[in-house]
């Protein structure tokens, strides 16, 4: 799967297809290289339209022999360019006001000429390379209007999408596009910076927006919290989350987003196995068909354990929050009463305090019992979830071992 940092990197080398960018535009052909790259990528289409001055590119990674394997592409969809007009028109007419199509002179009443917008010509490039490369998986990414480009083709043609800063484009969306959303969370990831106005556009209709406390301070301009640059990254091409309070839910929300890149990664490699089996026999074996059956439900439990333990930590972390809350209360109460009743005991401001019904009992040890039955049974689903786990591995490598044929097959 491509990395997150990789998805960062061709957001950025994106707007290189922009000759008015640059003096020496990417065109189809070139090789893209950079020393923060997991691999080198090869463009396999690019466009930079002269009408409304759409850019995008689409890549595929090369291997250590310089073969190119088309088996994931990604397009890449470039961002504003705040000297072109045209870009600037787009963000008015399409992110603004929802409109597809673009008068080329807006400031013109008497003279409309219309052309189609970005977002048309976004999805005619997306087309053609879904055309092209049929038996491609195929992903998304993008900065700024690239990354709202980005999010509306994914979710048109029901595809993973993982791009920085990106408005939400809910206007210009089809009703398929928004049922497929809702049935399909996490197939979108929009990481945005908290500080960032223009990024943060739109709301988050798609509900791919992972907000993130960068920590910034409040001494920049606007376009500061936009940049791309922004974003670090740790040895494994993960986006770094800072571990502050905000950024609690951000945390398992992309935890939840990596649970399902491991699902969509797995039924890939699925289908390229069933396409096989069909290739080669004419059909899929009884047997075949129970392997397949029996993957694709490891790949869903799979996914659900990830996914629940992610969630699950953070609800264990509210509810250890909330022991240590009400820990927090009882003390503060009890040196409130030592200093109101000062010539008293501590059995006497004990007994006091029980007499209003506010007893360490009440107050802590009840409500603490309460959060540790919550814990116990958060962790004993946990465990039924790994064992549910491991009772389809081994039923998978049980069909294997019995149909020795098949187990060839799958090498």
């Amino acid at each position: 799967m491509i990395t997150e940092q990789d998805n960062r990197i061709l957001s950025d080398i994106a707007y290189n297809v922009d000759r008015k960018k640059v003096d020496v535009p990417l065109k189809k052909g070139n090789i893209i290289k950079n020393k923060n790259l997991s691999q080198n990528y090869k463009v396999i289409k690019a466009e930079d339209n002269s009408k409304n001055g759409m850019q995008a590119m689409a890549v595929a990674p090369v291997d250590k022999h310089g073969k190119v394997d088309t088996s994931e592409v990604v397009i890449a969809y470039a961002g504003t360019n705040f000297s072109d007009a045209q870009d600037r028109n787009t963000d008015l007419e399409t992110v603004i006001k929802g409109e597809e199509k673009l008068d080329q002179n807006p400031l013109n009443p008497f003279k409309n000429t219309e052309v189609d917008g970005q977002a048309i010509t976004a999805r005619e490039f997306a087309d053609q390379v879904k055309k092209d490369y049929s038996n491609s998986r195929i992903t998304t990414t993008g900065h700024s209007l690239g990354e709202y480009l980005a999010l509306m083709i994914a979710a048109e043609n029901q595809w993973r999408n993982v791009g920085f800063n990106g408005p939400d484009p809910s206007n210009i969306l089809s009703e398929e596009a928004k049922k497929w959303i809702k049935a399909n969370p996490g197939m979108l990831t929009n990481y945005r910076n908290r500080a960032d106005v223009i990024g943060n556009f739109g709301g988050d209709g798609t509900d791919a927006e992972i907000k993130v406390s960068m920590e910034m301070g409040s001494h920049l301009n606007i376009i500061d919290y936009h940049q791309l640059s922004n974003w670090k990254f740790d040895k494994d091409g993960r986006l770094k989350i800072l571990n502050n309070e905000y950024n609690q839910e951000a945390i398992v929300q992309q935890a939840e987003r990596y649970a399902m890149t491991e699902y969509i990664a797995k039924l890939y490699d699925l289908e390229i196995i069933q396409k096989k089996f069909q290739a080669s026999g004419g059909g899929i074996s009884t047997n075949e068909q129970i392997y397949l059956d029996d993957s694709r439900a490891l790949a869903v439990v799979e996914t659900a354990v990830a996914e629940f333990k992610a969630v699950t930590a953070h609800v264990i972390k509210v509810y250890q929050n909330g022991m240590d809350k009400v820990e927090k209360i009882w003390k503060e109460i009890l040196q409130e009463a030592r200093r109101v009743g000062d010539m008293l005991t501590e059995s006497e401001i004990l007994a006091e305090l029980e007499s209003v019904g506010c007893t360490e009992k009440r107050l802590v040890i009840e409500p603490c019992e309460v959060y540790q039955k919550k814990i116990n049974k958060v962790k004993k689903m946990g465990t039924k979830f790994d064992h549910l786990a491991k009772e389809i591995k081994q039923s998978i490598e049980a069909l294997k071992q019995k149909d020795h044929e098949l187990a060839q097959q799958l090498g």
